[in-house]
């Protein structure tokens, strides 16, 4: 019985694309929910970031899908984490002031990197990092997994989500930072007792 969520889960991901209107939006919904069973923020929460995503992506997408193809966006309970390559920083501008005309968007942190060279031999190696690094963090039984998001750019490991406490947040960032390929961990998870969870601290529009 344990398994029939993941199952479910699983099958609304394949048919996500075929559905349409609000049929999509609430099998992405139910998907959520399930996901955020385990997880310290609530199921509301995780729907609430799924559509802050999409909207996130559809404003992207708005201003130039070609500008933002490398920009990935992260969000956990309304934080929401911009990460990736442009190439003007009028660009960069442009993806914060998309993400908090979103609505429910409580703080937003922009990683991205302005440059020219895209390296597109980066990324086969970030997702093989990312990868290496959730498998092992699914060794440690100190670590609850389910709560970090981890996203890499050019070697750089970015960490979201909600920790249980300050000693497994460190634990986490000591064992993401030993693979190799690996240049520096950016930290950004909120600890479960943190007031920050609710009250987002805004950041600068043009950060």
């Amino acid at each position: 019985m344990a398994k029939h969520p993941i199952g479910v889960s699983f099958a609304l991901i394949i048919a996500a694309p075929l559905l349409s209107g609000c049929v999509a939006v609430a099998a992405t919904g139910l998907v959520a929910g399930v996901s955020a069973a385990r997880q310290e923020r609530t199921v509301g929460a995780a729907i609430d970031d799924v559509r802050i995503k999409s909207a996130i992506t559809a404003a992207l997408a708005g201003e130039s899908v070609s500008n933002f193809v490398n920009v990935s966006t992260t969000v956990v309970e309304g934080r929401v984490l911009m990460t990736g390559r442009v190439e003007e920083p009028e660009m960069r501008l442009a993806a914060t002031r998309a993400a908090w005309g979103v609505e429910g968007v409580r703080r937003v942190d922009n990683e991205i990197e302005i440059t020219e060279e895209f390296g597109l031999v980066d990324r086969p190696r970030d997702i093989f990092i990312r990868t290496e690094i959730a498998a092992d963090l699914l060794t440690d039984a100190s670590i609850k997994d389910v709560n970090y998001t981890i996203d890499v750019v050019n070697g750089v490991v970015y960490l979201t989500g909600v920790g249980q406490s300050q000693a497994e947040v460190d634990r986490v960032i000591a064992r993401a930072s030993r693979f190799r390929g690996v240049k520096r961990v950016e930290n950004y998870v909120v600890l479960k007792d943190d007031p920050a969870r609710y009250f987002g601290v805004a950041a600068a529009p043009d950060a």
